[in-house]
């Protein structure tokens, strides 16, 4: 039997990594031709743009594993029963889950894994991506800019140009709308330009040539001015925020451990616990100023304890409502990084149970081919991406608990495994699906009774 059960795992051993390859492979084509726009066109150093494409293999490695394994489950049990060895095994009293048995131990293994990885090396790729990005972005300050889209990133200031040169930081049709403390907008276009980033200023500076500025007298509309410019220098303080800014200690929820996540909950928690407290004593307060006699400065006629009390109650409505804002603000902050923490868990752990679909699938499939797999493979994927974002997406709206919704999708493959399992082991004919619709129609008739 352990003869058996290694013969079985070693049929996984290519399938797995010649799926891990194939996937990889789409993604990167998809992701390659960035990278080569960054050499090519923008003039990106072709080291820096090798590092920078190091890095996001990160992120396509933690969702190609476990897509390969539902791959390497179709095709091996695939192939084993095309090749009539698993009606062997069954006729020899070997059972379909004793021969999974020892590939899910490995799956299990692979799954611990990938769980220190996406826990701790994913979130410092994703970072040290974000901040190599930023240093691209300052030394090549074009790469910011897109052709033909306005750009309203700057208070009071939107930009268009028509044309980016990011080799060279050269600017063509340059539109600038200056609305900065202005009811009327002054317009200042030129022909071409320049833009550069200073570290020292933390500053993007335009410098325009050939160019000309429009502007209406705010006081009088029916005077315009124009102005003609050979050279004028433009700039823009707070673009360095915009950038990512090396060194930055700011981390978004994908660039943080779980460990980091939950230090950030409990602040949040407690953040939360003294906007609860503020607006508790905040109520207070009001009650006694509303209904507690006061000293001296307490208006003595009616109409006049009225109004104090009403200007009273307005800005304490206006205090309490900031602080609810705050609240909302938390709570959302928290339902992220919950959704953030259990995913870290739950991607991990769709190797085993992305598995536990594929392997019995695949014997009912009784075809092993790449063609076939790949197939299988991208509808359940497909199936429980589609549940694992939508749960997602749910769970930061507050609609559904973080850990129902990114446990979700692994209570669903476990379900359909289970099912084909017991169908393919118990039954001697399966029928594919149909079972499902038959319960579903039997469940509807007699709840309809």
């Amino acid at each position: 039997m352990k003869t058996l059960s290694k013969y079985v795992l070693r049929e996984h051993i290519t399938p797995l990594f010649g799926g891990i390859v194939i996937i990889m492979f789409v993604m990167v084509m998809d992701f390659i031709l960035d990278m080569l726009n960054l050499v090519i066109s923008k003039g990106v150093a072709p080291l820096i743009v090798l590092k920078l494409f190091t890095l996001n293999f990160a992120w396509m490695l933690a969702l190609a594993v476990p897509m390969a394994c539902l791959i390497a489950g179709l095709m091996a049990f695939g192939r084993l029963a095309e090749d009539g060895e698993i009606i062997a095994a069954r006729s020899s009293g070997i059972s379909l889950f004793r021969l999974m048995f020892l590939p899910l131990i490995a799956a299990a293994l692979l799954s611990g894994g990938m769980i220190y990885f996406t826990d701790v090396i994913l979130p410092e790729s994703n970072y040290q991506a974000k901040l190599l990005l930023g240093d691209i972005k300052r030394k090549k300050p074009a790469l910011a800019i897109k052709e033909r889209v306005f750009i309203d990133d700057f208070p009071g200031v939107g930009l268009y140009i028509e044309k980016v040169d990011a080799r060279t930081n050269e600017l063509r049709g340059i539109t600038i709308y200056d609305n900065q403390n202005r009811k009327v907008p002054r317009i200042i276009q030129a022909e071409y330009g320049k833009i550069s980033f200073s570290e020292a200023t933390d500053a993007l500076t335009l410098e325009l040539h050939d160019g000309e500025i429009h502007e209406i007298d705010e006081n009088d509309q029916s005077k315009f001015t124009r102005v003609d410019f050979d050279i004028q220098t433009i700039r823009f303080g707070d673009l360095g925020q915009k950038l990512v800014r090396r060194g930055s200690v700011h981390r978004g929820d994908r660039e943080l451990t779980s460990a980091d996540m939950r230090f950030r909950l409990a602040q949040k928690d407690s953040a939360l616990d003294r906007s609860h407290r503020a607006i508790i004593d905040l109520s207070d307060k009001a009650c006694r100023a509303a209904f507690i006699p006061g000293g001296r400065d307490t208006p003595s006629d009616s109409l006049s304890i009225y109004n104090s009390i009403r200007r009273r109650i307005r800005a304490t409505n206006q205090s309490i409502s900031s602080q609810m804002n705050a609240i909302k603000a938390h709570k959302r902050y928290i339902r992220k990084y919950n959704v953030e923490i259990h995913k870290k868990i739950t991607l991990p752990l769709a190797c085993l149970f992305l598995f536990f679909v594929g392997a019995p699938v695949g014997v009912y499939s009784r075809k092993g081919g790449m063609g076939i797999a790949i197939g299988l493979g991208l509808a359940f994927f497909v199936m429980y991406w589609a549940f694992l974002i939508g749960g997602e997406e749910l769970a930061d709206r507050g609609y559904m608990a973080p850990w129902l919704a990114m446990w979700l999708p692994n209570f669903i493959m476990v379900a359909i495994g289970s099912i084909v399992l017991y169908r393919t082991t118990w039954s001697s004919r399966f029928r594919g699906f149909s079972f499902i619709a038959k319960t579903i129609k039997w469940l509807y008739r007699k709840m309809g009774k």
